[in-house]
């Protein structure tokens, strides 16, 4: 007994449940786009997997379990090759390197590698094939459970996957750098995803029964179908492919009317008017009719694939369904060996400019990554301040609290640090630090400012702008207050940075550094929190509003 289909209508679970309750002996072949893979069965339980990834799983796992030696390995090898096709743990037996409890296990284990792999496989298709089976089961395996390890390990297997292949010395990589570079890898990944064209069948058939029974049964293998009744149409839909980016693959019938209304070779008319407009789409002709020659036409034009199906004529209607069903299986394969190809060329075409951007990402993420620890390393001695700064500035609403955690932030790497109230053009002082010890009255002097916002230029520019100023020397600038305020000596470097609330600035950090000292390195953190500052006071706004309106 032979049945096939699409995984994609009927997954490897379903169909080793439904072999396991028969019991069922024989091979599931799967055909997916990483190629060929089969589980053998008997009575419904697994006694052997074959998948593309790698040869000798069963070596390689013993040997990275040191259950055996890579030259043990190599001998067990190299003896199976002349004997020809003789079971590598039978060999390994007779060489006395292992024990048949343990190979047993071991067979299981890489079994349930296996079987997890296979259950990703969510495209493609199956073939389920009764046969004699030599051996004996593995040992029992719970298909439901590889299937839910499979289900939770399919992306964080292509993602350390793709980091190996990326990053080779992985394990040497700082945590925080490790997640950037994986979240890189699933940007990329998507965009792949995204940037592949959809495929799409357009079959090509006049007559109406066999054009429903074979999109039906297409369908059925999991292919998105489109079915027009002549060679016109089919022009039309490809006009329209080429207009949405679909990639179709021709399925045309030999006999049928040609675009002229002359003759009977519509498929094969078809055919050549591709091969000269869309020479890229693959064609596959299917025919009952028997002359080779004509065959042999449609190859030299190009042709994919030449097909010949039943004909009614000749079989009789109990065979009609097998026969049908044998012909679309065989449709299928062609069809899927076409997409497998479109997935190859595609991932070759695209590879290299993904991986570009990906590495360009990477290197990016890498350096702000060094950037940031360097800096807050340096200022801090502990890279979790920031963030820890931040979460207070977001918790505590407080102006006096926010202005606390701003100025102390601030005075890592400035001497002298304010802030100001702005309101209605006037400036007030709230409240200021100086690292240096003949600093202990600024603060005061901080609080007892009140001037016009007009009166110093660096000010002035700020407020208006919404931007942070700054600027070496700033002498005169400053204005005849700010320069009293300060007192003695006047700043090398100074920075004024603006707090927000709906777009109108309410206050202002003002920081400088005094001469010898070096300039603020690190004004983007500064950014950071008075943008948090600004969040904050907003949401605090909000909130005192929403309040008065339930009161009202």
């Amino acid at each position: 007994m032979i049945t096939s289909g699409s995984l994609k209508s009927k997954n490897l679970l379903k169909i080793l449940t439904e072999a396991e309750n028969k019991p069922f002996t024989g091979t599931v072949t799967l055909k997916g786009k990483t190629g060929l893979a089969s589980v053998t069965l008997k009575d419904g339980k697994i006694v052997f997997i074959r998948e593309p990834r790698i040869k000798s799983r069963l070596g390689r796992y013993l040997v990275s379990r040191n259950i055996i030696t890579e030259k043990e390995l190599q001998n067990a090898l190299n003896a199976q090759k002349k004997r020809g096709g003789v079971f590598l743990g039978e060999i390994l037996i007779e060489q006395g390197v292992i024990e048949r409890d343990a190979l047993q296990a071991a067979m299981k284990s890489v079994a349930e590698e296996s079987l997890i792999h296979l259950f990703s496989w969510d495209e493609g298709l199956f073939r389920v094939e009764e046969e004699e089976v030599s051996g004996e089961p593995v040992g029992t395996i719970s298909f439901e459970e590889m299937a839910s390890k499979a289900s939770q390990l399919a992306s964080a297997v292509e993602d350390e996957w793709a980091l190996d292949q990326l990053v080779p010395g992985k394990e040497a990589i700082e945590p925080g750098i490790k997640e950037e570079i994986l979240q890189a890898v699933k940007r990329v990944s998507q965009k792949l995803r995204d940037l592949k064209p959809e495929e799409v069948v357009l079959l090509v058939e006049d007559e109406l029964l066999m054009r429903e029974m074979f999109k039906d049964k297409l369908v059925s293998f999991g292919f998105e179908v489109d079915a027009v009744d002549s060679p016109h149409k089919a022009l039309e839909k490809l006009m329209e492919y080429e207009e949405t980016g679909k990639i179709p693959i021709v399925l045309a019938d030999l006999i049928m009317p040609t675009l002229s209304g002359k003759g009977i070779f519509g498929g094969l008319e078809l055919l050549e008017e591709i091969q000269k407009t869309y020479s890229h789409i693959p064609v596959i002709v299917n025919t009952a009719y028997p002359e080779a020659s004509i065959r042999r036409r449609a190859l030299f034009l190009g042709a994919t694939y030449y097909i010949n199906k039943p004909d009614r004529k000749e079989i009789g209607p109990d065979e009609l369904e097998t026969q049908l069903n044998l012909f679309i299986e065989e449709v299928a394969v062609c069809i899927q060996n076409i997409i497998q190809r479109h997935e190859v060329y595609f991932e070759r075409d695209q590879q290299n400019i993904l991986r570009e951007e990906l590495l360009t990402q990477l290197i990016q993420s890498r350096e702000e990554l060094e950037k940031v620890g360097e800096v807050v390393q340096r200022d801090t001695g502990d890279i979790k301040f920031l963030s820890e700064t931040s979460y207070k500035m977001v918790r505590d609403k407080s102006l006096g609290k926010m202005a606390e955690v701003m100025v102390n932030f601030a005075s890592k790497e400035m001497d002298r640090c304010a802030i100001f109230l702005v309101r209605k053009n006037e400036l007030t002082g709230f409240y200021g630090g100086d690292r240096r010890p003949e600093g202990k009255e600024f603060t005061a002097r901080v609080k007892s400012l009140s001037m016009g916002v007009s009166e110093s230029p660096l000010i002035q520019k700020t407020v208006e702008t919404g931007k942070m100023t700054s600027t070496e020397n700033p002498g005169d600038q400053l204005g005849q207050k700010i320069k009293n305020l300060l007192g003695d000596p006047e700043p090398r470097y100074a920075v004024v940075l603006p707090i927000l609330v709906q777009n109108m600035v309410v206050a202002l950090l003002y920081g400088d550094v005094v001469p010898g000292g070096a300039p603020p390195r690190d004004i983007d953190s500064l950014e950071i929190l008075l943008n948090l500052a600004s969040l904050s006071l907003e949401i605090q706004q909000q909130q005192v509003m929403l309040k008065r309106l339930k009161g009202n």
